[in-house]
């Protein structure tokens, strides 16, 4: 009996040992992480959100039915996101996948898709050829609710320029920053507030209605003229934009911008110096003049410089011309002709999380940037958007003639190589104002509101500073009298990126938590070879199927062997 009482022993050691291994592991959590990109690994702002959460999130994934292989991949990616959610959460993170076409009735899936794009998720029109043309419609998104309220979230990051893999790479790429901002702007208490600065000739309302109406979901955004105010209140804007000015800063108007960054402010700075307009070109042609805003030595101080310039770029979109004349002298036809002072910019930082990940965004009369040394401040500056190195600047004053689309490009004459477009500033800067203010002025002012005191040098803060104006302009479309969504472009039917920059700058200006910090991580796209694939599928199919089977038997075996070569003895004394 010696031999089953030692078996019950070790039998009993090992279930208490199992119960405590899971009692120390329900007290203890962690996860490796064997990638080579980390992609599991969640990002420290992300966990610090989630492990700050007070109440349940419940997030309704509408990616559930019969998909093809890449969006089973985005859905399967989805999942284990949100398990990663649940695991580093100190409440608890629900979630169920829909699928919202279920119904066989036509009239409730029309019903219920109309009910998700009214809460702001796009569908997307699935094409399958395997037996015959077929197309459905789906909906790659999420709903995340959290304290009563709810956000739409898109899960598939439609870029035009690449492929439908690299399109679904990059949508796993961003699943975390898009999961955990949107859960983010729920756990605000107060959202951020945005001003837009009139006084000095900026865009009109109707002219950035698109991109107002974006930034008010997640923004409070209010109009703010630098002339009927002391000061910009820091206390009650988070960040100002500054959309395309046309007319000169007054000194005064300079020192409320100026001292709203000393205080710790953020500025989306949207500027051109050269007055160049579409409008001008029904004329045939006209000069591009200086503007004469008054910011160069305040965008100097601050480490950039627009400069007076027009770019051109090879890479670039069309405009409509009028080609031929009838007998009678009436224009006949119009034709899309390469206009080089559109760039279409694809050449983005992907070392920034404002930029990674960005589709095309389209410039019209861009200038080119320069970033300064800082000697008595510490900047960095980062390069965001650059031209392609097929480009080349025209400096002021320029004519610019609509007939220069029927000349052939020298393509050795566009050769300056990638020009900055576009650059995010962060650190302590210094006043444009410093050794400036007479000594009666700065005593004048320490009596003065907190935001009108004189401040040599800032808090440390961020800016964006973008050189075209027009990048937050939205057309209008003459048959609906409404916007067109911003980065639509109606001569060739084309969209870009121009909503998601600006909806990136100004997150990054504003957030305080770090999780746009996810918008870094990569995942590359290891695609299998298919020819080798074809070649030698056979021989994987037998080592997936046969293999597992016969290694069963032959530890079968093996074990077998292995115990009745150890108990067979024992067996035998008990049998005599």
């Amino acid at each position: 009996m010696q031999p089953k009482r030692q078996s019950l022993v070790q039998l009993a050691i090992l279930l208490a040992i199992l119960v405590l291994a899971n009692v120390v592991a329900s007290k203890i959590y962690t996860r490796f992480d064997l990638t080579k990109e980390k992609r599991f690994t969640l990002t420290q702002p992300t966990r610090d959100m989630l492990r700050n959460l007070d109440d349940v999130v419940y997030v309704k994934v509408y990616l559930e039915g019969e998909f093809p292989a890449g969006f089973k991949r985005l859905r399967n990616s989805t999942l284990e996101m949100l398990n990663a959610f649940k695991a580093y959460s100190d409440t608890e993170i629900q979630y169920e996948f829909i699928n919202p076409m279920a119904s066989p009735d036509q009239k409730e899936r029309e019903a219920i898709a109309k009910q998700l794009m009214d809460k702001g998720l796009e569908p997307t029109r699935l094409v399958e050829n395997q037996e015959g043309y077929s197309e459905k419609i789906i909906f790659p998104g999420a709903l995340i609710s959290y304290k009563g309220r709810e956000m739409p979230v898109m899960l598939l990051q439609q870029q035009a320029d690449k492929g439908p893999q690299e399109t679904l790479n990059t949508s796993i790429a961003l699943l975390e920053y898009n999961l955990a901002n949107t859960i983010s702007k729920l756990k605000r208490e107060h959202r951020p507030a945005l001003a837009l600065i009139e006084g000095n000739g900026e865009l009109p309302a109707d002219a950035m209605q698109d991109m107002v109406a974006t930034l008010s979901r997640y923004f409070l955004v209010d109009r703010f003229d630098l002339s009927s105010s002391s000061c910009i209140d820091n206390k009650k804007y988070d960040a100002i934009i500054v959309a395309k000015p046309t007319q000169k800063f007054e000194e005064s108007q300079k020192y409320k911008i100026d001292q709203f960054v000393m205080n710790g402010g953020k500025v989306l700075w949207l500027i051109e110096n050269m007055r160049s307009e579409m409008d001008s070109l029904k004329r045939g042609s006209f000069v591009a003049l200086d503007y004469g805003l008054n910011l160069e030595d305040q965008l100097f101080k601050y480490g950039v410089r627009v400069n007076f310039n027009n770019l051109k770029d090879l890479q670039c979109e069309q405009i409509p011309i009028t080609v031929g004349t009838d007998q009678y002298g009436n224009a006949r036809q119009m034709k899309l002709f390469p206009w080089m002072y559109f760039p279409v910019i694809t050449n983005t930082n992907n070392n920034h999380p404002l930029s990674k990940n960005l589709d095309a965004v389209l410039l019209r009369f861009a200038a080119t940037i320069d970033t300064i040394p800082s000697k008595d401040a510490k900047i960095k500056k980062t390069i965001l958007l650059s031209s392609s190195k097929y480009s080349k600047t025209i400096a002021t004053p320029v004519k610019i003639d609509v007939a220069e689309v029927r000349i052939p490009p020298k393509p050795e004459e566009y050769s300056n190589g990638d020009q900055a477009v576009a650059v995010a500033l962060e650190g302590e800067f210094p006043s444009v104002f410093k050794n400036r203010l007479a000594f009666a002025d700065q005593q004048a002012l320490e009596t003065a509101p907190d935001c009108q005191k004189f401040k040599d040098l800032s808090k440390p803060t961020r800016m964006v500073v973008v050189s075209d104006g027009d990048i937050i302009r939205n057309d209008f479309d003459l048959e609906t009298r409404k916007p067109s969504p911003l980065g639509f472009y109606k001569y060739t039917k084309s969209n870009y990126a121009n909503r998601d920059f600006l909806l990136n700058a100004v997150e990054w200006l504003t957030d305080e938590t770090g999780v746009i910090a996810a918008r870094s991580k990569d995942i590359k796209l290891r695609l299998l070879d298919e020819q080798k694939v074809k070649s030698e599928r056979l021989m994987w199919q037998l080592v997936n199927v046969v293999l597992p089977i016969l290694l069963i038997v032959v530890f079968g075996f093996a074990y077998n062997f292995w115990r009745n070569k150890r108990y067979g003895k024992i067996t035998n004394t008990f049998a005599k």
